[in-house]
């Protein structure tokens, strides 16, 4: 038997070692490119959530806003009124806030769902809706929420007259332009920093 295996040898140590760390440096090759279409997917999708959250808040304040002061019916002690007894259509307005009231089924109450809405930004953080946020009667409309102008509500007059944070008479306002974006941790830590959307949106009243 030892005759017949003298012919044949072995790998040495050093090829073994060289073999090794070959498959060492395509395995970190390989890796490295692997980790980053990972993050570069991560990323992508984290953006495209932040997106798709800041649409769908803007599209819901759009649409209730669009729908404020709609009575075709004689309304009743539950919708708020001016001194004339006509029902406003924005009860009360700030930058950070802005509560609305319209008729919507012409029943002649305020009280129904989607018919007193208030919108508001909060800077109080819940397991629900983390981070600053924005709320639709208190309930979480858009998590980690940022204001790049400072405030979420600007109003304007029938003139297209800037008024003020907090209009005097609700009444003047015509226009309300939203201004908000949404704010998360980037989630490559190579990269850092957050991942930011914002939008801005003008809503004249139809009512």
């Amino acid at each position: 038997m030892p005759r017949v295996l003298q012919g044949y040898s072995g790998f040495t140590l050093i090829e073994l070692i060289m073999a090794s760390l070959f498959a060492m440096t395509i395995m970190g090759t390989l890796y490295g490119f692997f980790r980053q279409q990972l993050f570069a997917l991560l990323t992508q999708e984290t953006r495209t959530a932040n997106l798709e959250d800041s649409r769908g808040a803007l599209d819901i304040m759009i649409r209730d806003l669009r729908s404020a002061g709609a009575f075709p019916a004689t309304t009743n002690g539950t919708c708020a009124k001016d001194a004339q007894n006509a029902p406003l259509r924005v009860v009360a307005a700030s930058a950070e806030s802005i509560q609305i009231q319209s008729d919507l089924d012409g029943n002649g109450t305020c009280d129904d769902t989607g018919e007193n809405v208030t919108f508001s930004y909060s800077s109080t953080a819940t397991s629900a809706c983390p981070g600053e946020n924005i709320k639709r009667s208190g309930q979480c409309l858009a998590a980690n929420a940022v204001r790049p102008t400072g405030k979420l509500f600007t109003y304007y007059d029938n003139s297209g007259t800037l008024l003020p944070d907090t209009p005097t008479n609700p009444a003047d306002i015509k226009r309300v332009k939203i201004t908000f974006g949404v704010e998360v941790k980037n989630p490559d830590p190579s990269v850092g920093g957050n991942l930011s959307t914002a939008f801005s949106s003008s809503v004249e009243f139809r009512n």
